[in-house]
């Protein structure tokens, strides 16, 4: 089939060392990006109070929504 590496006088496979150096890369970039904060909003920069108040209230009927639909599957 493939090659072999004697590695510690055991064959190892030439695809096994791919898989296993593929998969310390994948883990040492996902280890290395920072972790971000997905519930953190963007500021609201609202020109009056009621636009505020219009503004949240909106945020709080589609988050409520969105609540019941991912109940719902």
């Amino acid at each position: 089939m493939g090659g072999y590496f004697t590695i510690a006088g055991r064959k190892i496979a030439t695809h096994h060392l791919v898989l296993g150096v593929l998969a310390t890369y994948g883990l040492g970039i996902s280890a290395a990006l920072p972790k971000t904060d997905k519930t953190k909003q963007p500021p609201i920069n609202a020109s009056s109070s009621e636009e505020d108040a219009f503004v949240q209230q909106f945020l709080k009927s589609v988050e409520e929504e969105n609540n019941k639909t991912k109940g719902a599957h």
